[in-house]
Formats: C-alpha cells, structure tokens, sequence
C-alpha cells in the first residue's frame, strides 16, 4: 500500500507539471480565463472538478485552496506538495500576461524539484516496502501452519 502511494505521487506531480506547461502555452497565445485553462487542461488530477466555476461568486484564489485542502492529500500528493499548490494557486491569474507565465516557470521548477524528490523515494522505498510485505505474509503463514 505504501508502495503505491509513492508511484501515485510521482503521477500526480508529473500529472500538474504537464497541467504547467499547458497553462503557460495557453497564457502566451491566448487570454483564456484561468478556470477555463484548469478545466482544459486539468486531466489527470480530480481536484481541479472541485474548483468552482467564476459565476459562483468564490474568489478564484479562495475555491483554489478549498479544493487543494479537501482533495489533495487524498489523492496522492504529500503536505509538502499540498503546500506548493496552495501557493501555486494564490498566485495564478493575479497578475499579466508576463507575470502569469514567471508564476508558471516558478512553479514548473519548483514542481520539477519535486518530482525528482519523489522518484527518489520511490526508488529507495519501493522495493523496501515490498519485501516487507511479502516477509510478513511469509511470516503470518508459516504462524498458521
């Protein structure tokens, strides 16, 4: 179970980086409102369905982080990328064209270096964990035999 927690991670953050390099597309070549932009090209991680549309009144920032906070972690993101996204979120569609696109490049960045902390762990704890698993099951049989 452990085990499939740590690829489901290493999904999901490539998962919003590709959702980065969409949005930074999309900003540069045309003035799509940032909730089209998540709805377009949000695939690949649920809590972005939570978001609200701008006709419900929600702030977009405030419907951001509602949705982060009730579906992040339980979809595979750690509170160290929960936190990432929070911020992501307070800062997307606040700014100009220019500003949207250094916010994105901020955060494919910060995305990219955690990506590559979480294909780390996986690596290292992967096999651990399921060599645990197995001696376990080994161990509750040779108790019941």
């Amino acid at each position: 179970m452990e085990s499939h927690k740590l690829v489901v991670r290493v999904e999901k953050l490539e998962a919003f980086l590709r959702f980065l390099s969409a949005a930074k597309t999309e900003i540069r070549f045309s003035s799509m409102p940032v909730e089209s932009i998540v709805r377009r090209h949000g695939g690949g991680i649920s809590f972005f369905s939570d978001i609200p549309d701008a006709a419900s009144g929600e702030n977009w920032a405030g419907a951001w982080n509602n949705a982060v906070e009730k579906r992040a972690l339980d979809e595979g993101f750690s509170r160290r990328d929960v936190e990432l996204l929070k911020g992501f979120g307070a800062g997307f569609g606040a700014s100009d064209t220019d500003g949207q696109l250094s916010h994105c490049s901020l955060y494919a960045d910060l995305t990219a270096a955690a990506l590559n902390d979480a294909k780390e762990e996986r690596n290292r704890k992967a096999k651990l964990y399921q060599m645990l698993g197995l001696f376990a099951g080994m161990a509750a049989a040779i108790l019941l035999c």
